[in-house]
């Protein structure tokens, strides 16, 4: 299984930098804003090849998905240990409601 994951992760590489070789041409990037007249907000303006844009996109995906992606992971976390909260205070409920009876079958102590 690991020599599939690297065999993928090597063809994944060898698209990506092919992407790149052949798309080296350059893009100049304009931001509209309403307050683009202000001379206190300015953008810098440059030109910057294609892939880099495409990249960084990609890069920007990642990171807003994968912020997503722990905020879930966190708020999971935080229902499970309440719920092993509850399971614990209703077992020891059901603990002291049985009792030390001496008549109870052996699967129940």
């Amino acid at each position: 299984m690991r020599w599939i994951k690297t065999f993928l992760l090597i063809v994944v590489l060898l698209v990506a930098i092919i992407f790149a070789i052949q798309n080296q041409s350059e893009v100049t990037l304009r931001f509209i804003f309403p307050w683009e007249s202000h001379p206190w907000f300015e953008i810098p303006g440059g030109s910057l090849p294609v892939f880099l844009i495409i990249f960084g996109s990609i890069f920007l995906g990642f990171i807003i998905g994968g912020t997503g992606e722990l905020y879930q992971r966190f708020r999971l976390k935080k229902t499970l240990r309440q719920n092993r909260k509850t399971i614990e205070k209703l077992e020891k409920e059901i603990q002291s409601l049985k009792g030390p009876g001496p008549d109870q079958p052996s699967f129940l102590k």
